[in-house]
């Protein structure tokens, strides 16, 4: 009796552990999950209207301009508030530090030798550019899926800027005539330049277009920022006004069985 226990027992586990096996077949790994994810299309709900004289399904919208300008407007004030916070506790610390040694260090050629550095202010002036150029990176991506519905979207990637002129273009729109285009392509240089080069001193001299890298001071970057960010908000709005004036709403009425 306590043998064939054992051996129903043993079958039940074996079995048990068999299903456990096929399950573990059958469940996609997460390398298959995300490139399937990755390989999705961005792809638009339909929309309908309804109103005294019928319903209508909206073909294709209009992008909301007044959105888009209220999302990046506010996030440009944050970007502007989290400046401003960081220089005024960065001043506070300096003015703090200038007391601390005041008061304990023997040496008195050390109070006129202290100068205050502001490397979290300019820290936070870089920040501001790698947020503004994402910002238009975002932007350029939303508007392209919004004229074609069937791009590709790479989940994993921000999108080349060069893809999106070209297919902006091909679209019948060139971004080059947008209204403050250049201090974009500037900004875009001065972002890759402070991710990517090894030595950025040289390759922010050669974007600004300086004599020699000796010239360059970070405190540029301050000045340029005060330029961004008021045109950085004012390319994307005119980027999307054009694109609603070339791709007007188009709305078809339905019948009354639903056709």
């Amino acid at each position: 009796m306590l043998n064939i226990g054992i051996s129903i027992y043993l079958w039940y586990k074996t079995e048990q552990m068999n299903m456990d096996c096929r399950l573990i077949a059958n469940t996609p790994t997460l390398a298959a999950i995300l490139e399937s994810v990755y390989s999705m299309k961005l792809l638009k709900a339909k929309l309908t209207r309804i109103d005294n004289e019928g319903e209508f399904e909206i073909m294709r919208s209009t992008l909301n301009t007044v959105l888009i300008s209220m999302k990046i407007r506010l996030k440009v004030d944050n970007l502007v508030k989290f400046v401003k916070i960081t220089q005024k506790g960065e001043k506070q610390f300096n003015r703090q530090t200038k007391k601390f040694i005041q008061r304990y260090s023997t040496n008195a050629e050390d109070v006129e030798k202290y100068k205050p550095e502001f490397y979290l202010y300019l820290n936070a002036i870089e920040y501001v550019i790698y947020e503004l150029n994402r910002m238009v990176e975002v932007h350029h991506h939303e508007f392209l899926a919004h004229i074609n519905e069937d791009i590709q979207i790479d989940l994993s990637k921000s999108p080349n800027f060069d893809y999106c002129k070209r297919t902006f273009k091909q679209s019948g729109i060139d971004i080059s005539e947008i209204s403050g285009y250049e201090s974009i392509v500037e900004l875009r240089k001065i972002c890759n330049d402070l991710k990517h080069a090894y030595i950025q001193e040289y390759s922010l001299s050669k974007t600004l277009k300086l004599k020699t890298f000796r010239e360059f001071n970070r405190k540029i970057l301050v000045d340029k920022v005060n330029v961004y960010i008021l045109e950085t908000p004012n390319y994307i709005e005119a980027l999307a006004k054009t694109i609603n004036s070339k791709y007007p709403k188009i709305e078809i009425k339905k019948n009354k069985n639903g056709s």
